[in-house]
């Protein structure tokens, strides 16, 4: 019975590490998939224009949303170790419910981001917002000085050519990229929030009526992941212009 019992439990290790090592590569794909997004966006940034977007205050909220998952599932994953199984059930409840809060906010970030005119695919000229506040524009390597509707080099004092016509052909590289990043990053979340959501109904529902301790620990790490991988995505684009 006991040696049974112990061939389970190397079996059980087994398992998990094959599925760590499975979660592991995963991990380092989209590792792979946002280094790329970044870069991109960098090379982009030193283009002939470039448009310096203010982060839209859903972003942050977003970030503060996260930051408190990651402590909840956090404590879901030690009171299922302390086979506390109804607290960990209500911590992993909280945790998916904070991952939707999160989508909710991402949502009213890129509501932000339309009313002041930039879209996934839009041109500098649809840009509404106020300027010095919610953007800058960076054209052949200088920030332009804005009056009046118009854009200006800083160096042209009397302002005697506008530059609006100019640089009305030019994209808004810089909203597709943020649309693009945080979008794709809401999938991955949206991924966790699958598992996790699997992880509760088999705990709430299951054989056993209890969390998979395995499954959960797995759970938290890739969630983990998701919460660090939007932390680097928040501060990225709040610092690099």
């Amino acid at each position: 019975m006991i040696e049974g019992t112990g061939s389970l439990n190397v079996e059980s290790i087994n398992s998990e590490r094959t599925s760590r090592m499975v979660l592991i590569i995963g991990i380092f794909s989209i590792v792979m998939l946002f280094a790329g997004l970044s870069s991109a966006y960098v090379i982009s940034s030193y283009g002939e224009l470039w448009v310096n977007l203010s982060l839209p205050t859903g972003f942050y909220l977003s970030t503060v949303v996260i930051l408190l998952s990651s402590l909840t599932i956090h404590l879901a994953v030690k009171a299922a170790n302390a086979d506390n199984d109804a607290q960990a059930k209500i911590l992993l409840l909280i945790t998916m419910i904070l991952g939707l809060g999160f989508g909710i906010s991402q949502y009213f970030g890129w509501q932000e981001m339309v009313g002041t005119g930039s879209f996934v695919s839009g041109h500098v000229d649809n840009l509404d917002g106020v300027y010095g506040e919610d953007y800058t524009i960076t054209f052949q390597g200088q920030e332009l000085v804005a009056e009046n509707g118009e854009y200006y080099f800083p160096n042209d004092q009397l302002r005697e050519k506008p530059l609006s016509n100019e640089i009305a052909i030019f994209n808004n590289s810089t909203s597709s990229y943020m649309y693009a990043l945080s979008f794709m990053h809401l999938l991955h979340v949206a991924g966790g929030l699958i598992f996790l959501f699997a992880v509760y109904m088999f705990g709430q529902f299951g054989r056993s009526k209890t969390i998979n301790k395995m499954r959960l620990r797995l759970g938290a790490t890739y969630w983990h992941f998701v919460d660090g991988l939007w932390l680097y995505l928040f501060l990225f684009l709040l610092l690099f212009h």
